[in-house]
């Protein structure tokens, strides 16, 4: 071995002590964190726990209110409008439409001329209804003659019969030819009576030839045109105008609606109907159509409520001398009612509905929660009216929870009210 290989061997054994120190120290560093961390750790654990327990030991913190008197209610129902007065004219005659006066716009009055309708059938039965009237009141005459004649023959017989110049058996035939002229009288006077009737009948018919209207109004429907055949009684097919009819099928000849005063039928719900009465006032609007309501006035009710739906019939007139509301139309009814068997109004959030009923959660003396069980009237979405359970001066949780208990002691915070 060479003096210079003896002087390279030693620096192998250096490094590798200098490797192993480096490690011993990385690994005194790792220690010492682990325990820094540990103790961290069981710090945190310890504060943990303490707040834990403080938590559980802590009365919760609940938001309570009191109850408000329970006062008027805004209501809104959609309806549709309707005509004061709507009637569809039919035809009382048979024939042929000869002229038409109006048409679908028109504003009419009470009696006048919409429609001639050509009927020569009923013409001529009227005259020989009149031709058969004149012969029974000339027939009549002539039994009148014929009954005078045989009085004065029973007198004359009668006269004879005292002295005893005739045969008994004249003296019978003049009494019998009396009582079959009486008889013949009668008849004929029976006939008269049914020819004048019958030529009345047949003049009222003639009168339905000339159709006209029955109200001042607006003609909403015209579903005939010159020369179209009319049924009495019946519905036309002849369809000149769109029908303004809900099943859009053949009606009568005119159709005349009354606009310058609306009806409105609205269905109102059961919890509101005790206090809608004749006489409130209401409002009704149509979206897109008009700027503002228009005041009406609840006219009267059914007095009845439909128990298919539990709801009260209710009638609204509204003034429309503008003519800007249409029959037909859309609208909201909006009313303002006022409460009716409820004294005090909570908010939706405190009404508690489980397996032990309707109830509120109180918090009583010493911050106690009790549960009290209430009678739930009117639901007006954000808040409900209590009918019954509640005297007004309680303290009500606005929003229980599932964990609070009765008997449980809460912290209570007071809310601003929010039944409105």
């Amino acid at each position: 071995m060479s003096a210079h290989e003896a002087e390279k061997r030693p620096v192998p054994q250096t490094r590798t002590r200098t490797i192993i120190g480096l490690a011993m120290g990385l690994a005194m560093l790792f220690v010492v964190m682990l325990v820094v961390g540990l103790v961290a750790r069981a710090r945190t654990d310890r504060d943990l726990a303490t707040a834990t327990h403080a938590a559980q030991s802590a009365a919760p913190q609940v938001a309570v209110i009191r109850a408000e008197p329970a006062s008027e209610s805004p209501l809104t129902v959609a309806a549709t409008t309707q005509a004061m007065k709507d009637a569809i004219i039919y035809a009382r005659t048979t024939g042929y439409i000869k002229a038409r006066h109006v048409d679908i716009g028109d504003r009419v009055s009470a009696g006048q001329l919409l429609a001639e309708i050509a009927s020569p059938e009923i013409d001529q039965q009227l005259r020989q209804a009149q031709a058969d009237l004149q012969q029974s009141e000339k027939n009549l005459e002539l039994q009148k003659a014929t009954l005078d004649l045989a009085h004065r023959t029973m007198g004359r017989y009668s006269e004879a019969d005292v002295e005893g110049a005739v045969a008994k058996q004249a003296v019978d035939q003049s009494v019998s030819a009396v009582r079959t002229g009486q008889a013949a009288v009668a008849a004929a006077e029976a006939l008269v009576a049914s020819s004048q009737a019958n030529v009345r009948r047949l003049q009222e018919l003639t009168a339905f030839e000339r159709v006209v209207a029955p109200f001042s109004g607006t003609v909403i429907q015209r579903n005939v045109d010159v020369g179209t055949l009319i049924t009495a009684g019946s519905p036309t097919n002849n369809t000149a105008a769109a029908p303004s009819s809900v099943t859009g099928g053949a009606n009568g000849l005119f159709e005349i609606a009354q606009i310058d005063w609306l009806r409105v039928f609205v269905n109102v719900p059961q919890a509101y109907a005790p206090n809608v009465r004749a006489g409130l006032p209401v409002s009704v609007s149509v979206r897109g159509h008009l700027t503002e309501p228009v005041s009406g006035t609840v006219t009267r009710t059914a007095n009845a409520m439909d128990p298919a739906t539990r709801t009260l019939l209710v009638e609204v007139d509204v003034p429309n001398p503008s003519h800007g509301l249409l029959p037909g139309l859309f609208a909201y009814v909006a009313f303002k009612i006022g409460p009716s068997g409820t004294r005090w109004r909570v908010p939706a959030t405190a009404a508690i509905f489980d397996a032990q009923g309707t109830r509120v959660a109180l918090v009583g003396v010493g911050n106690t929660v009790h549960f009290q069980p209430v009678v739930f009237g009117r639901d007006l979405g954000a808040s409900v009216d209590i009918q019954n359970g509640l005297r007004g001066d309680e303290t009500i949780v606005k929003q229980p929870t599932v964990s609070l208990q009765e008997g449980q002691v809460v912290q209570p915070i007071t809310s601003a009210p929010s039944a409105k």
